[in-house]
C-alpha cells in the first residue's frame, strides 16, 4: 500500500451504541476520497474503550462495506499478547488483510519483553503483521531491535512510526530494511511533506480529512513538490490545533465529521475533555477553513 490509509473513528448514538449508519457512511466518504486502506480499530478509534465484541463488529463492518475495493488492516492492539493473538485470530477469521499491534506502553520501559510479546502475536494468524511503534515523547523501539524482529518474524511486514521525532527514524529504518519493508507514519502528520521527502510508504492520519490528505499525497508522488506543499500549508492551522493532544484530535475530528454530515453526535468515549467558549471558536473557525479547503479541490 502506499498513501493514505484511514484510521475510522466510532461513531456513537445519542444512547452510546456504536451508530453504524455513521461509520459506513465514514468508509464510503474514505474509499470516494482515495484512501488506499482502512484501519480499524486504532486509538482514534477509541479502541481502549471499546467493548471485544464492538471491536469484532467494527472490523466485520469495515470488511463488508470496504467489500475488497482496499484492504482493511485489523486493529489487533492490546496490554497482554494472549488478548492480541486472540484478536488477530478472529481478523483472519473476519477476513482483514492485515494485523496491527502496538507495543504496549509499560514495554518501553521493559525493552527485553518486545521479543516475546510479538513472537507470541506472530504465530497466532497468517497474517501480515505491523508493529505500530508508539511512544509519544520517545525515541520508540531501538532500530537494531525492528531489524532483528524482521528477520526473526517472517510475517512481520511492516511498522507504523509514532515516536518523538518521527522523521530520522522514517529513515534510519529504512536504511536498515530497504525498499520491501512497509513503512508508515501517524501522529506527525503535521511533518507530512518531510515524511514523504524520507520515502514513507504511506501515512495512517485520521479519516475526516481524508479527501486533502489524499490530495497532497498524489501531487507529491506525481512530482508535483511544490503543489503538495502548497496545500499542505493550507491545511497546517488545522493539524496545529487538532495535535495539540490525543483528547483534542478525537473531539476536533469528530465535530468535524459531524459538519460533513458524516456522524450523527460527535459523542466520544475518551474521557477528560470539554468544551469551552475559547476552544470551540477556534475549531469551530477552523472547520470552516478546512471545509474551504476541500471544497477547492
Amino acid at each position: 500500500m502506499t498513501g493514505i490509509v484511514p484510521v475510522l473513528q466510532t461513531p456513537f448514538l445519542a444512547d452510546g451504541a456504536i451508530d453504524r449508519e455513521s461509520f459506513r457512511r465514514l468508509i464510503e466518504r474514505a474509499i470516494g476520497a482515495g484512501a488506499s486502506g482502512l484501519l480499524v480499530p486504532a486509538v482514534a478509534s477509541e479502541e481502549k474503550h471499546l467493548g471485544t465484541s464492538e471491536r469484532d463488529s467494527l472490523l466485520a463492518l469495515a470488511i463488508e462495506h470496504a467489500a475488497g475495493r482496499v484492504p482493511v488492516i485489523a486493529g489487533i492492539s492490546a496490554e497482554t499478547a494472549a488478548e492480541s493473538a486472540r484478536l488477530g485470530a478472529a481478523a483472519q477469521i473476519a477476513g482483514a488483510n492485515a494485523m496491527l499491534a502496538a507495543v504496549p506502553d509499560r514495554f518501553y520501559q521493559r525493552i527485553g519483553d518486545v521479543p516475546g510479546f510479538f513472537r507470541a502475536i506472530h504465530g497466532a494468524a497468517d497474517l501480515p503483521l505491523i508493529i505500530q511503534d508508539l511512544q509519544w515523547n520517545g525515541p520508540g523501539l531501538p532500530v537494531s531491535m525492528i531489524a532483528d524482529l524482521a528477520s526473526q518474524l517472517d510475517r512481520l511486514r511492516g511498522i507504523k512510526i509514532e515516536t518523538a521525532p518521527a522523521g530520522p527514524k522514517y529513515s534510519a529504518v529504512r536504511e536498515a530494511l530497504g525498499r520491501g519493508f512497509f513503512i508508515c507514519g501517524g501522529w506527525a502528520v503535521p511533518q507530512m511533506i518531510e515524511a514523504l521527502d524520507r520515502g514513507v510508504d504511506a501515512m495512517i492520519p485520521e479519516a475526516s480529512m481524508v479527501p486533502v490528505y489524499a490530495r497532497i499525497d498524489a501531487l507529491y508522488r506525481e512530482g508535483d513538490r511544490a503543489g503538495a506543499i502548497e496545500l499542505f500549508r493550507r491545511l497546517l492551522p488545522v493539524l496545529s490545533f487538532s495535535n495539540q493532544d490525543l483528547r483534542t484530535s478525537i473531539a476536533f475530528f469528530k465535530r468535524l465529521l459531524v459538519r460533513l454530515g458524516v456522524f450523527e453526535t460527535a459523542l466520544m468515549r475518551e474521557p477528560g475533555f470539554e468544551w469551552d467558549t475559547f476552544n470551540q471558536r477556534i475549531a469551530d473557525e477552523l472547520i470552516d477553513l478546512y471545509l474551504e479547503v476541500e471544497a477547492s479541490l
